[in-house]
C-alpha cells in the first residue's frame, strides 16, 4: 500500500496543479463534479498522516510538505466557487493549484 499511496498523492497533487490535467479528467469523465472530486479525493480519500501506512509512505520532511499543503488547501475551501468553471477563473483556486506545485518541488 505505501507505494500506491505515494503514487495517489502524488498523482492528484500532479492533477490539483495542473488545470489542463483538471479539464481532461472533466472530458473523461463527465458525471463527475470535478470540483467535488478534487476535495473528496484530497481530504476524504487520500490525505490521512494519522495512519501508519501513510506515514511509512513519505519522509519526514515529506509529511512536513503535505500537511503544509493540507493546511493551505483546507483554508481555502470556503473561499472556492461551487462550480468547475468558476473554480478555474478563481484566485482562491489559482492559490491551492500553485500551492500544489510547490508541494511537489518538495517531494523527495
Amino acid at each position: 500500500m505505501t507505494n500506491s499511496t505515494r503514487s495517489n498523492i502524488i498523482e492528484l497533487l500532479k492533477l490539483i496543479s495542473s488545470t489542463p490535467a483538471q479539464l481532461e479528467y472533466k472530458k473523461n469523465v463527465p458525471i463527475a463534479d470535478v470540483r467535488a472530486e478534487l476535495i473528496c479525493m484530497w481530504f476524504d480519500d487520500l490525505y490521512h498522516p494519522e495512519t501508519e501506512w501513510f506515514q511509512s509512505a513519505f519522509q519526514p520532511n515529506e509529511c512536513a510538505v503535505l500537511k503544509e499543503f493540507n493546511d493551505f488547501y483546507e483554508a481555502q475551501l470556503k473561499k472556492l466557487p461551487k462550480t468547475f468553471d468558476e473554480l478555474s477563473k478563481s484566485s482562491a483556486w489559482q492559490a491551492v493549484q500553485a500551492k500544489a506545485s510547490q508541494a511537489l518541488a518538495g517531494m523527495s
